[in-house]
């Protein structure tokens, strides 16, 4: 089978775009702005794993400062978003966790899409699904590759609009 890798690799940039825009529209569907839509996903994705996320681990995560971090830990839990909790086993260290009403939103937004994921991955032999696992597990590392040093070495001359 031949397999047009040019038009693969615009169908794999349509669906990030697509997925983006359920990011944004969530954010916008729930008053998050800038960084926070990213925040609450980190504070979910941890909370769910049984590891609340900190505040140095959520700005290394985001690229960002010690006192950017606490100003947006701050306006988001004064939204109702998040709340700082003492961890359990060193009271000096704080961890960062999701609201109830934000858990409960975050379900009834990502929950239908996981669903209809799922119901579309039906669609799929087994061995499909394998193939797919590797390619996404291999897109995932070269955009974090290129997001960690390779997107600051764009080839010789290149420049946006020039």
């Amino acid at each position: 089978m031949n397999v047009d890798k040019g038009r693969l690799a615009d169908r794999l940039r349509t669906m990030t775009v697509a997925f983006a825009r359920l990011g944004e529209d969530f954010d916008h569907r729930y008053g998050l702005h800038g960084f926070e839509g990213a925040a609450l996903l980190a504070a979910v994705e941890a909370h769910t794993a049984g590891d609340p996320i900190t505040p140095g681990r959520l700005g290394a995560l985001l690229r960002l400062p010690s006192a950017s971090v606490t100003a947006l830990v701050d306006r988001m839990e004064r939204d109702g978003h998040l709340h700082r909790v003492r961890d359990d086993r060193d009271r000096r260290r704080v961890r960062v966790v999701p609201s109830a009403p934000a858990l409960a939103a975050w379900q009834e937004y990502w929950g239908g899409l996981g669903d209809r994921v799922l119901a579309a991955l039906d669609e799929f032999a087994p061995g499909d699904l394998a193939a797919a696992e590797r390619f996404l597990t291999r897109m995932t590392e070269v955009a974090e590759d290129f997001r960690q040093g390779g997107a600051d070495a764009s080839p010789a001359g290149d420049t946006v609009g020039g």
